[in-house]
């Protein structure tokens, strides 16, 4: 799925958005993530820690990106697979763009220290989009490459 432009610059410009993952115990997780880049098909983040959301990846590729404007009430539903990019020079590549761009965002001891740490690349691909606006209908597709009731039927 193509992410519209919109919601492109709409993450960007918040600068931080909420992973939900689920493990094979169906318990769910949710994490923020400011290293990031958004590209037009896929999202990339980094991973510094290997925890819960790096091990329910593992188990179950299907995550959701949320993101949003608590001030506007406005914000964005993503739902698709993730995978491990691990293909040199390609992972260095991205990695490396992604902490130069926060970097320039962002040049707090915490944001330094964490950027100097070792990461996983991980890609993130949206079959579906959702509006998390509250008068909007949130259970109806602004883009997708699947068919809406997929989520709903498994």
């Amino acid at each position: 799925m193509r992410i519209p432009d919109t919601i492109k610059d709409f993450i960007n410009t918040q600068g931080i958005f909420v992973v939900g993952t689920v493990s094979g115990t169906t318990i769910a997780n949710v994490s923020p993530r400011i290293f990031f880049k958004v590209e037009e098909n896929v999202i990339y983040w980094l991973d510094f820690f290997k925890h819960k959301s790096y091990k329910n990846f593992q188990i179950n590729s299907w995550v959701t990106v949320a993101v949003f404007n608590k001030d506007d009430l406005e914000g964005y539903q993503l739902r698709g697979n993730v995978r491990f990019i691990t293909d040199e020079p390609i992972r260095t590549e991205i990695k490396e763009s992604i902490i130069k761009n926060i970097l320039q965002k962002n040049s707090s001891p915490k944001i330094k220290s964490l950027s100097e740490k070792e990461s996983t690349v991980i890609q993130f691909e949206p079959s579906v989009c959702y509006s998390l606006n509250p008068e909007q209908y949130s259970d109806l597709s602004i883009g997708s490459d699947i068919d809406s009731t997929f989520f709903y039927n498994n």
